[in-house]
């Protein structure tokens, strides 16, 4: 396989960032093939489908459209931007959006009749940014949010209710700096735990609608016990 020179500027981007980084940029190329490449000769150009009352149809059809689509930027059918699938006029199945005209993934979802179902990961430049999942067009279960390679937060949905959700912070040395957890009214509540740079728990505090219930434990630098 020959590497485009887009291709090979984003992996060159990627090794120089952290091999953790590289790793999953990499893993973003070659764990599967893309789908507007499992559909190049099965599926039609978006831009021939049009909507009416929120069910696509091919032009000229009184036939909701079922098959596979990809979409182009601009028209241009050398820039791929979205790829997936129509049932009766719905989106059903696998979709994935994609950057730099097929280079990387941007996203990547799953419908069932037209509603966000299944698992969803988003990417900014090749990086896993967000994961979760979506249960008949709600957030449902465990969301997780990253920057450079680093878990920020996690946010745990019911239905689509926010209930609760962690943020992280971290040290120059990308040594995990804090973990806070707060309720859906954004106060801090259940256990925080904060970290010196070389890793050793500095303090776990318990707190209940942003008050704090009990400092459980507290280190100094070394792992030394303070009262």
């Amino acid at each position: 396989m020959v590497l485009s020179n887009s291709k090979i500027f984003f992996f060159l981007f990627a090794f120089l960032i952290t091999p953790a980084v590289a790793t999953q940029s990499l893993q973003n190329f070659f764990k599967q093939k893309p789908l507007f490449e499992k559909y190049a000769n099965t599926a039609i150009n978006y831009s021939s489908l049009v909507e009416r009352q929120d069910i696509k149809y091919q032009v000229n059809s009184t036939t909701p459209y079922s098959g596979n689509f990809i979409m182009y930027k601009d028209d241009n059918i050398f820039c791929v931007e979205e790829a997936g699938t129509y049932k009766n006029g719905k989106l059903h199945g696998p979709l994935e959006g994609y950057d730099g005209c097929g280079v990387a993934y941007a996203y990547k979802m799953s419908f069932k009749k037209g509603l966000e179902h299944g698992k969803y990961q988003e990417w900014v430049e090749g990086i896993l940014n967000m994961e979760g999942q979506y249960v008949d067009g709600k957030e449902d279960g465990e969301w997780t949010g990253y920057e450079y390679g680093l878990k920020t937060w996690t946010e745990y949905f019911d239905n689509g209710e926010p209930l609760s959700y962690l943020e992280y912070t971290y040290h120059q040395n990308r040594q995990l700096a804090s973990k806070k957890s707060f309720n859906a009214e954004e106060r801090l509540n259940g256990i925080s735990e904060t970290y010196h740079q070389n890793g050793q728990l500095a303090s776990k505090i318990n707190y209940k609608d942003g008050n704090i219930v009990q400092v459980i434990e507290k280190y100094d630098f070394n792992g030394n016990p303070l009262n």
